[in-house]
């Protein structure tokens, strides 16, 4: 199995919200754990958590390696209102998910005592549009 293909189409159907196709990852019995929230999901609960979250999405893979047990993933998920990074371990059996352990932060400036401060530079031009949506140069 290419994981590089798995995991990148794993993540296009996360953003169509494509229940049906998502299912086919998972082992009926996995755990999903959302550790900055405090959350842990069976498949079932994952479906409705992602499958129902409104608005139209987008992901874009930028990372995947290849650990001796996991795989780790870095992607960007966006709409036109907001946009989130999420790093994931997959543990994987039987070519599906068996442990997903995730951390989503939304993407954003710095805080202003850094930007006071001057500490640090950008990565990637960032900017806000009048709506306050995010838009990356």
């Amino acid at each position: 199995m290419d994981l590089n293909n798995f995991l990148t189409e794993y993540w296009n159907y996360i953003a169509e919200q494509n229940e049906e196709q998502l299912r086919k990852y998972f082992h009926k019995d996995a755990c999903i754990q959302w550790h900055g929230t405090n959350e842990r999901f069976n498949v079932d609960e994952f479906m409705r958590a992602n499958c129902d979250y409104p608005g139209s999405w987008n992901s874009a893979v930028e990372r995947i390696e290849h650990m001796e047990s996991s795989i780790i993933t870095v992607t960007r998920v966006w709409s036109s209102e907001c946009s989130f990074h999420v790093t994931s371990f997959f543990k994987l059996e039987d070519n599906k998910i068996q442990v997903l352990d995730e951390y989503w932060c939304e993407d954003g400036i710095a805080p202003q005592w850094r930007i006071d401060k001057q500490i640090g530079k950008p990565i990637r031009l960032m900017t806000y549009s009048l709506g306050g949506r995010l838009n990356e140069g």
